[in-house]
C-alpha cells in the first residue's frame, strides 16, 4: 500500500460529515485543550490553587463512594482493606483542601522516594544484564529516574509548577495540532466525527499528512549538515565565521557594547550544528547525530580558547565584575531555558518552512550561543572560576533546551515521517533520554537559582511591608530604602523624630523571615525651620540637622 494510500485510509477512519466544516470534534477539541492551556500559563498560581481543590475534591468523591458502596456491600473484595483505603482517599482529599502545600509536599516526597527506589532498581538491573541490547537503555532510564527524584525530593513545589506548565504548554501544542487538523484538512464530505477520531489518532494521523518530502528533506539536510560535495569548502566556511563571531563578541563584551554582541550573534554558526543534531536524532541518523555533536564540542573548545587568548592581550575598559555584559550572562535561570525552548522551536520550525526561513536571523540574536562562551574565556583568564561556570551552564541550558525542543517541532512539522519515527524508535528513544536527562541535570541549578531569586524577592517585599508598619506611628519620619540581602536588612530613614524601638522592628522582621536577621539602621536627623515672609505667610521647611 502507498503512502497516499494509507493517508487516505487513516483520514477514512477519523472522518465522517459535519455541517459547518470548522464546527468539528477536532476544532472543539483543539479550541478547549488551547484555551484551558492558556489559562494555566496566564494564571499560574490560580491554576495551581484550583487544580489541588479539584483533586483535594476529587478524592474525596471518589473515597466516599468507594465507602459507600462497600458498606452497603455492593462491590466484592476484601472489604476491610477496601474500607481502609477508602478512608485513606477521603482523608487526602480533605488534606489537600484544608493543608494544600504541605500535603503536596509530602506527596510529592513520596513520588520522588519511589522514583528513586525504581532508578536504582533499574539501574543495577542493566548492569546485571549488560549483554542485552537495551541495557545501555536501561542505564540512562534509571538514572532519569533518580535525578528527577531528588529533584522533586529537594524542591518539590516546584517541580510540581514546573509539571503543570510543561502539561498545559503541552495542551496548547497539541490543541494547535488539533484544531488546524480539523481546519485544513478536510473536505465537504469527509470531516472529523467525535466518536471515531482520538486525540493520539489524530496527532498522528495529522503527522503523516505533514510528510515534507524527500526532496525537501534534501534539500534542509544541505543546509545542515557538512557532507559531499563540497564538504571542505563549506568546514572551512564555518570555522571562519565562528571565530570572528566569537573575536567580535568578545571585543563587544569587554567594550560593554550590547550592539556589537547582537552583531556577533547575527553572523554566529553555532546553531547549524545544534539543529543538526536535534534532526539527526529525531529522524535515527546515529552519525550525523555524532558529527554534528563533535562540530560543537570543537566549536566550543574553539571559542573558549579563542576568549581566553583575546582576554590575555586586550585591555579591560571596564572591570568584568561590573561589566553588564558578563554580568547578565553568569546568573542563568529556568527563565533562560524557557527562552531556548522557544527559539529552538523556532529555528527548527524556520529550517522547515520556506516561509519563514529568513526568520532565523532573529533566532540567534534570541538566544545567545557565542557570547556566553566569550564570558568563558575571559573570566577563565580573570581567575573568576564561578562566573565562568555560570556562562557555561547558560550555553548547556541553550544548547539542550534548543536539541529538546527542535526534535519536537521536526517530528511534528513531518521533517521526521512518521514511518522512519517508528522505524528507528529504539534509537531515537535513547536520544530522547540522554537529552531530557541532561534536560533535568541544567534544570537543577537553574531551579536553585530561580528559588534564591524569588526568596530575595519575597524577603524584600516583607522587609518593606515590616518597616512601613514600624514607622505607621511616627508620621514626620520619611523611609528612604529598606535592601535585603539573605538575612540582612538595611535601612534608611530621615526625619526629625527619634526612631522607634529596634528590638520591635528585629523581632518583626525575624517572623516575617522565618529566621534571625541582621538590621542596619541609618536615621538621618532633620530640622524643622519656621519663619513669615514679606506677605505674612508662614512657610515650613525641613532639611537635614547640620
Amino acid at each position: 500500500m502507498s503512502k497516499t494510500d494509507r493517508i487516505k485510509e487513516a483520514r477514512a477512519k477519523l472522518t465522517a460529515r459535519v455541517e459547518p466544516f470548522w464546527l468539528n470534534p477536532a476544532t472543539i477539541k483543539g479550541t478547549v485543550a488551547i484555551g484551558g492551556g492558556a489559562s494555566i500559563l496566564a494564571f499560574p498560581g490560580e491554576a495551581i490553587l484550583i487544580l489541588r481543590i479539584v483533586l483535594g475534591i476529587a478524592l474525596i468523591i471518589t473515597g466516599g463512594a468507594d465507602l459507600w458502596f462497600h458498606l452497603r456491600g455492593a462491590l466484592p473484595g476484601n472489604r476491610v482493606r477496601d474500607l481502609i483505603e477508602g478512608l485513606l482517599t477521603v482523608g487526602l482529599g480533605l488534606l489537600f483542601l484544608v493543608f494544600p502545600a504541605e500535603t503536596l509536599k509530602v506527596i510529592m516526597v513520596i513520588i520522588g522516594v519511589y522514583f528513586g527506589i525504581r532508578g536504582v532498581t533499574v539501574v543495577l538491573a542493566g548492569l546485571k544484564d549488560r549483554e542485552s541490547e537495551t541495557w545501555g537503555l536501561d542505564l540512562a532510564r534509571g538514572a532519569f529516574f533518580i535525578v528527577f527524584a531528588g529533584l522533586i525530593v529537594v524542591l518539590p513545589e516546584a517541580v510540581f509548577s514546573g509539571f503543570v506548565v510543561a502539561l498545559a504548554a503541552a495542551a496548547v501544542v497539541v490543541g494547535g495540532v488539533m484544531l488546524s487538523y480539523g481546519i485544513q484538512h478536510h473536505d465537504e464530505g469527509a470531516l472529523v466525527d467525535v466518536d471515531a477520531g482520538s486525540v493520539s489518532q489524530i496527532v498522528r494521523d495529522w503527522m503523516m499528512l505533514q510528510d515534507v518530502g524527500d526532496a525537501r528533506r534534501d534539500e534542509i539536510d544541505e543546509g545542515l549538515y557538512f557532507e559531499q560535495p563540497d564538504r571542505a569548502n563549506k568546514l572551512v566556511a564555518w570555522w571562519v565565521m565562528l571565530l570572528l563571531s566569537v573575536a567580535i563578541a568578545t571585543f563587544g563584551i569587554l567594550q560593554d557594547s550590547t550592539a556589537v554582541v547582537i552583531g556577533a550573534m547575527l553572523i554566529a554558526p553555532l546553531m547549524t550544528p545544534i539543529i543538526g543534531a536535534a534532526a539527526g536524532a529525531v529522524n535515527g541518523w546515529p552519525k550525523r547525530v555524532t558529527t554534528s555533536l563533535g562540530m560543537i564540542t570543537a566549536g566550543v573548545g574553539a571559542s573558549i580558547g579563542l576568549a581566553f587568548v583575546i582576554g590575555a592581550w586586550a585591555p579591560q575598559l571596564i572591570p568584568l565584575a561590573s561589566n553588564s555584559q558578563v554580568t547578565s550572562r553568569v546568573s542563568p535561570n529556568i527563565i533562560d531555558m524557557g527562552i531556548a525552548l522557544a527559539a529552538g522551536a523556532a529555528g527548527a520550525f524556520a529550517n522547515v518552512n520556506k516561509r519563514v526561513s529568513a526568520s532565523i536571523a532573529g533566532v540567534a540574536i534570541a538566544v545567545a550561543l557565542v557570547p556566553p562562551l566569550g564570558v568563558v574565556g575571559l573570566t577563565l583568564h580573570a581567575g573568576m572560576l564561578g562566573e565562568a561556570f555560570g556562562a557555561f551552564l547558560l550555553f548547556m541550558t541553550n544548547l539542550v533546551s534548543i536539541i529538546l525542543a527542535a526534535m519536537i517541532v521536526f517530528a511534528l512539522t513531518g521533517f521526521a515521517p512518521i514511518s522512519r519515527i517508528k522505524e528507528n524508535a529504539n534509537e531515537i528513544k535513547r536520544v530522547a533520554i540522554t537529552v531530557s536527562i541532561a534536560a533535568i541535570l541544567i534544570a537543577i541549578p537553574l531551579a536553585f537559582t530561580v528559588s534564591s531569586v524569588l526568596t530575595t524577592a519575597a524577603h524584600q517585599a516583607d522587609a518593606q511591608k515590616v518597616v512601613e508598619d514600624w514607622l505607621e506611628d511616627s508620621p514626620e519620619l520619611e523611609l528612604g530604602r529598606v535592601v535585603a540581602k539573605g538575612s540582612d536588612v538595611s535601612i534608611i530613614v530621615t526625619g526629625p523624630e527619634n526612631i522607634p524601638s529596634i528590638q520591635d522592628l528585629e523581632e518583626a522582621l525575624t517572623r516575617a523571615f522565618g529566621k534571625p536577621v541582621a538590621i542596619e539602621v541609618e536615621h538621618i536627623p532633620a530640622i524643622v525651620v519656621t519663619y513669615s515672609d514679606e506677605d505674612g505667610e508662614t512657610r515650613t521647611e525641613i532639611g537635614p540637622d547640620r
